[in-house]
C-alpha cells in the first residue's frame, strides 16, 4: 500500500519550487532578449549601411582616411569668429539703448541708440536712413524708436505730413501742433540758429546767411517750377542782407531777424540795395525788370496757400517746450500737392531746426518722413545737406525715411546734382535700415546702400517687420517687436479693415477711436 504525501500550502518545499520556476522564466526571457540583440546587430551589419568609425565610412569612394586627423581645438575671439560664422557669433554693438527686437540669426536681443553708437565710435555720423515698401512696417520702426527713446532722455521732433503720428502723441503725452490756414499757429522759417560754444562770430554769421539763402532759393525754385536766373539769385541775396543789416556797417548785435514779408518788402525798395549794383555796372531799372519774376513768386507764396502760416515776427514765434517728450508738427491741413507739401515741410523743419540749436536743448532725434518729396527739388536737397552737416555740432540725430530707393533715382538723371546729393546724404549716414524692397528697386538699393549680392537678394524676401540693418561695417537682420501699447500706436490701416454696418452712417474720428479702444481693452 503506497502512502500519499500531502504538501501543506505555503510550505518550504512549495516556496522553493516557485522560486526555481521564477528563475527559469527570467533566464529564458534574458536569453530571448540577448538573441534578439544579436539578431539585430547581425541584420544591421549584413543588410544595413556600412558603419562609420573615426576614420570615415567603409566602401569604395567613401573617403576613408588611413591616418586619423588630430587637430587642436579652435580658440579665438568672438570678433574673429564672426567672420567665419556671420550673423551667429557676432559680439553685438556693445552699447546701451532701447530694445528694438531680436537678431534673427543669433536669437539675441538687439538694442540701438545712435547717440551711444556715436559716443562709442561705432559710427562717425549720427544720421540714419530707413526705407521699405508700403506695408513692410517702416513707419512702425520710426514710431517705436521715438517712443522708446523717451525713458533714455532722448526727445523726438517730427514733421507729420500724413497725420499718422496721433497714436504716438497720445502714448507719449504730446499735444501735436496743427499747422494750417486759420489754425492760429505761425512760425518763422528764417529764424536764426543759436551760436555754439567755441564758434567764431564770422563763421556763425556765414552759416546763418547761407542757411537762409538756401531756404529762400529752394522755395522760390519750387514756386517758379525751374532754376533761378543770376539776377533773381542776386535780388534774394540783396534783400536778405538789407533786412538783416549785414552790409551797412551796423553792429552785429543789432542784426534783425528776417521774415518772408520783410524780404519781399525789401525786394521792392531799390534804395536799400542799389549800391550793390554799382560795382557790377548793372542798371537798377534793368535789374528790377530782370528779377521781377522772383518778386511775384515770393508774393504768391506769402499771400497764397502758405500765407499767414510761415511769416511770424520773432516776438510772436512759436517755441519748443524742451520739458516735453518731443514735438510733432502736423501738416495734414496743407497737403494739397507734392510741391506745396515739400514747401511746407521745409519751412516747418527750418523753424524746428533753429529752435533745436538752443544751448539748453537735450539729446534729440529729428525724423524726416517722406524724404523723397524733398529730393525732387534741388534747392531743398541742398539745404538738407547743409543741415545734416551740422548734426554733430548740434547734438542732433537725423532719420531720413522714404519708401523706395528708386524714388531717389527718379528725382533726376543718373548724373544730376540732385541724385548725387541724395546718394551723398545716404553715404554720410552711419546707420542704414532697409525693409522689404520690390524687385524693381533692388538695383537702386544696391547702388545707394552698397549691399552685397546676398544682402540685395535678401531684401526681396524679408517678411513684415524684419529689416536689414547696416551699422558701420556690420550687418544685422533684426525682427522688430512691438508691445501691446505700441501695436495700437502704430496701426495705420485700421480704417481699411473697418466695415461699417449696412444702413449706418460712417463713424466720426472720436467715435472710431472710442470703439477701437474698447475693442483693444476686451482683447486684453
Amino acid at each position: 500500500m503506497t502512502s500519499r504525501r500531502v504538501q501543506r500550502e505555503g510550505s518550504l518545499s512549495q516556496r522553493i519550487a516557485r522560486s526555481a520556476a521564477r528563475r527559469d522564466l527570467a533566464d529564458a526571457e534574458a536569453n530571448v532578449a540577448r538573441e534578439k540583440r544579436t539578431l539585430r546587430r547581425m541584420t544591421d551589419r549584413l543588410l544595413g549601411p556600412p558603419s562609420v568609425d573615426r576614420r570615415g565610412e567603409f566602401g569604395p569612394a567613401a573617403g576613408r582616411a588611413y591616418w586619423q586627423m588630430r587637430l587642436p581645438p579652435l580658440v579665438t575671439t568672438s570678433a574673429q569668429l564672426c567672420s567665419v560664422y556671420p550673423f551667429v557669433a557676432d559680439p553685438g554693438l556693445g552699447v546701451d539703448g532701447p530694445l528694438i527686437g531680436q537678431e534673427v540669426y543669433s536669437r539675441s536681443g538687439f538694442v540701438f541708440s545712435m547717440h551711444e553708437l556715436y559716443r562709442a565710435g561705432v559710427i562717425s555720423a549720427p544720421n540714419m536712413v530707413v526705407t521699405g515698401e508700403i506695408g513692410s512696417a517702416k513707419s512702425s520702426l520710426l514710431k517705436t524708436i521715438a517712443f522708446r527713446g523717451i525713458p533714455f532722455g532722448v526727445r523726438h521732433y517730427i514733421v507729420d505730413v500724413k497725420g499718422e503720428y496721433d497714436g504716438l502723441a497720445d502714448a507719449a503725452g504730446i499735444r501735436p501742433v496743427r499747422i494750417g490756414p486759420g489754425l492760429g499757429v505761425v512760425m518763422n522759417p528764417l529764424a536764426g540758429i543759436a551760436r555754439q560754444s567755441g564758434q567764431g562770430e564770422p563763421e556763425w554769421l556765414q552759416i546763418q546767411r547761407a542757411r537762409r539763402l538756401l531756404l529762400l532759393e529752394g522755395l522760390l525754385e519750387i514756386q517758379l517750377g525751374g532754376a533761378l536766373s543770376e539776377a533773381e539769385r542776386s535780388l534774394i541775396e540783396y534783400a536778405l542782407d538789407a533786412v538783416t543789416r549785414s552790409d551797412d556797417g551796423t553792429s552785429t548785435d543789432r542784426l534783425g531777424t528776417p521774415t518772408l514779408s520783410l524780404v519781399l518788402a525789401a525786394m521792392g525798395q531799390p534804395q536799400m540795395w542799389a549800391h550793390r549794383l554799382a560795382g557790377v555796372h548793372y542798371d537798377v531799372d534793368q535789374f528790377s525788370a530782370d528779377s521781377r519774376r522772383v518778386r511775384l513768386a515770393l508774393e504768391r507764396m506769402v499771400s497764397g496757400a502758405l500765407g499767414g502760416i510761415f511769416d511770424a515776427p520773432d516776438a510772436s514765434a512759436l517755441t519748443v517746450d524742451f520739458a516735453a517728450p518731443g514735438a510733432i508738427l502736423d501738416l495734414r491741413a496743407v497737403r494739397a500737392s507734392d510741391q506745396m507739401t515739400a514747401m511746407a515741410m521745409t519751412c516747418a523743419q527750418s523753424w524746428l531746426e533753429a529752435e533745436l540749436t538752443r544751448p539748453d536743448a537735450p539729446p534729440r532725434v529729428c525724423l524726416y518722413d517722406e524724404f523723397a518729396l524733398i529730393t525732387r527739388h534741388l534747392g531743398l536737397v541742398r539745404r538738407m545737406r547743409e543741415q545734416l552737416k551740422l548734426a554733430r555740432a548740434l547734438g542732433t540725430a537725423n532719420i531720413l525715411a522714404f519708401h523706395r530707393f528708386s524714388d531717389l533715382a527718379a528725382s533726376g538723371s543718373a548724373d544730376s546734382e540732385q541724385v548725387r546729393i541724395a546718394r551723398g546724404l545716404i553715404e554720410d549716414t552711419g546707420v542704414r535700415v532697409s525693409y522689404r524692397q520690390a524687385p524693381g528697386s533692388l538695383d537702386a538699393a544696391r547702388e545707394f546702400l552698397g549691399t552685397t549680392d546676398v544682402e540685395t537678394d535678401l531684401l526681396l524676401h524679408l517678411r513684415r517687420g524684419v529689416g536689414l540693418w547696416k551699422i558701420g561695417l556690420r550687418s544685422y537682420v533684426v525682427k522688430h517687436q512691438l508691445s501691446t501699447t505700441e501695436q495700437a500706436m502704430v496701426d495705420t490701416d485700421s480704417r481699411m479693415r473697418h466695415t461699417p454696418d449696412q444702413g449706418q452712417r460712417p463713424l466720426t474720428d472720436a467715435e472710431y477711436e472710442t470703439r477701437e479702444s474698447a475693442a483693444i481693452g476686451q482683447v486684453r
